[in-house]
């Protein structure tokens, strides 16, 4: 390949301690770019079907993207894709920071791990020199002193992705951490932490070469204007981090209350955009070769949780640990993130288990004895009792450590009813009755409960023109259908999603054009055509796990409990018709199976 996506792939075989250098075909990088498509290749090819996500046949595979770690703004995205051991179906987590451009200069595209290590062991990449060691010092660490521990060892320039307690003791809610940013969802971490895989450290000195420098130095130009001149990128991100949007949520009745009970709730005014960004925010910090610097770090300075510092809080996070379990204390919401990162745990998962538990202990599904102390919602310290514990495995966070979906099998009676999942994965910080188009991306996310393989809600309420009916059926798979194969495309081309709120796919391919060379991708209607093709694949993996229309649902209560109060006060999702027509033009039939003359149009076998 010329330019920009060589398609060298390091595969590590931790039980034999072997590594081996391939290149994948042209025509393979053609057909799934990168990131997440060639993931979704690689995984639907090589897993044994119905594998156990926690055992050795399970791989990880980390993939970059063409625009991985070059000049192109906000191209720092790496995609770790796996079986998940929370959903047991596909997972792809995205990653930004320094980890992979750092892997794309040490000369690889792709990072494959199969296999299991007999003890606990770090892999070290330094360009071609690959090294199996001992992790047996690092057992028990937490990820920021695993990541201290291992640049002390090997140099601050190496870059560091590693689990916490929570892989280490196979967590379904266990993610990676790498130097500050997560490969949150659906519990790859727990993964790493079956393979007795401790921590990737990397450092690379290569480089990466431009196809045709001139126009992807023009396309690149053009890229960073639009970004400054954005009033979302070039303006309200950069001021207040992923939390700029807070405040809108809140009164649109799309930020959820007390797991989804869609209650009134005043402790907006003391979490919302302004106050954080006064009262906590100390500096803001950028992934790799990004302008939009939405990253910011903030510290407690007085109170219970003084001292308390975090890369953060996200939006999500600020829901999660927030209205989600009814606190409305900032700092309290910083000590939970930083809890999460500390124990290597997906915070938005965790804050969604934390307010369902709250529910169960208010309902009598579960006691005081049970959990080992009071449970309720505006409780902080409870909640920050319970990440502890979900972070530890101990006690009561056994149960709840599970996820929501598996919990509420273990605690039983009608707790199902509110456990707030599709497909296993904790909802995020939206709720669909409030915009319908989200309830139908939520129902047919390959990974599950997700806003980050399409997000409607954008067209349907902060849209300053050209915005849709929010409480309206009518549009939204066109929609949906539409989102999901761009997100898959972003995905796979190392580019931060934040950027596409401010770039047309016009720009886009520009880039990829001009720095890969390669001319398929200079065309819009072909990348949209190879997101489909991926979208379709992580279809056909799911089903080969088994799941189906059955799956591609919502939690009971967003279809049968009508919101209480707020704009969408009496309604609730009505999921069906827009199901049927989003399997109608996505080409499946009407158990959301991918035609023949679908996959025969996309080049697909099942």
């Amino acid at each position: 390949m010329a330019g920009g996506y060589t398609g060298k792939l390091l595969r590590i075989d931790l039980g034999k301690r072997s590594h081996s250098v391939e290149n994948i075909p042209e025509e393979i990088i053609k057909k799934y770019i990168g990131g997440k498509g060639i993931s979704a290749y690689l995984l639907y090819k090589e897993l044994p079907a119905k594998c156990d996500p926690l055992g050795p046949e399970n791989i990880l595979v980390f993939a970059n993207g063409p625009l991985t770690g070059t000049l192109a703004p906000a191209s720092s995205r790496v995609t770790v894709s796996t079986k998940s051991p929370l959903t047991g179906g596909w997972l792809d987590s995205n990653c930004g920071g320094f980890w992979g451009p750092e892997l794309k200069y040490a000369g690889y595209d792709v990072l494959v791990i199969a296999g299991c290590a007999e003890k606990p062991t770090v892999v070290v990449i330094e360009d071609e020199t690959i090294r199996f060691e001992s992790a047996a010092e690092l057992g028990g660490y937490d990820c920021p002193k695993t990541e201290k521990t291992l640049k002390e060892k090997y140099g601050a320039d190496h870059r560091v992705a590693c689990i916490g307690p929570a892989g280490e003791n196979r967590l379904p809610l266990a993610g990676i951490i790498a130097e500050g940013r997560a490969f949150g969802r659906g519990g790859s971490g727990a993964v790493m932490g079956s393979k007795n895989l401790k921590a990737i450290v990397v450092r690379g000195r290569g480089s990466v070469e431009i196809a045709r420098y001139e126009a992807f130095l023009t396309a690149n130009n053009e890229a960073m204007n639009e970004l400054t001149i954005n009033p979302d990128t070039g303006g309200s991100r950069p001021k207040y981090g992923t939390n700029n949007i807070l405040s809108a949520m809140d009164v649109l009745g799309i930020h959820p209350v007390h797991n989804f009970q869609g209650i009134p709730w005043s402790g907006a005014e003391k979490l919302n955009e302004e106050v954080l960004a006064d009262q906590y925010f100390k500096k803001n910090k950028a992934c790799f070769a990004c302008p939009i610097r939405c990253s910011k770090v903030s510290r407690v300075d007085s109170g219970k949780y003084k001292g308390s510092v975090v890369e953060g809080p996200e939006y999500e996070n600020v829901w999660s640990f927030g209205a989600q379990c009814g606190n409305a204390d900032p700092g309290a919401v910083i000590e939970a993130e930083r809890l999460c990162d500390f124990y290597g745990l997906d915070s938005i998962s965790v804050g969604n288990a934390v307010g369902f538990a709250m529910e169960c202990y208010e309902r009598g599904l579960i006691t005081e004895n049970q959990v080992g102390f009071a449970l309720k919602f505006t409780d902080d310290d409870a909640m920050i009792k319970l990440v502890h514990l979900m972070g530890t495995n101990e006690g009561f966070g056994q149960v709840i450590g599970r996820g929501v979906k598996q919990a509420a099998a273990i605690i039983g009676k009608n707790a199902a009813d509110f456990a707030m999942h599709v497909k296993g994965m904790e909802l995020p910080a939206y709720d669909p009755r409030s915009a319908f188009g989200m309830g139908l991306a939520y129902a047919t996310s390959d990974r599950g409960g997700c806003h980050l393989r399409a997000f409607p809600v954008g067209a349907e309420v902060l849209q300053n023109r050209g915005r849709m009916d929010p409480f309206s059926t009518e549009y939204k798979a066109d929609l949906v259908k539409s989102q999901q194969e761009w997100f898959a495309i972003v995905d796979s081309i190392g580019l931060c999603l934040f950027a596409t709120f401010a770039l047309t796919p016009r720009q886009v391919t520009l880039l990829l054009a001009g720095l890969t060379g390669i001319e398929e991708f200079a065309s819009a209607d072909y990348l949209i055509t190879a997101g489909e093709r991926i979208y379709n694949l992580t279809r056909l993996f799911n089903i080969r796990e088994g799941f189906g229309k059955k799956d591609d649902t919502l939690p009971s209560r967003l279809l049968n409990e009508p919101m209480p109060s707020g704009p969408a006060k009496g309604l609730t999702v009505d999921l069906e018709p827009m199901l049927k027509e989003y399997y109608y033009i996505r080409g499946w039939d009407e158990e959301g199976v991918p035609k023949k003359e679908t996959l025969d149009r996309l080049g697909l076998k099942q």
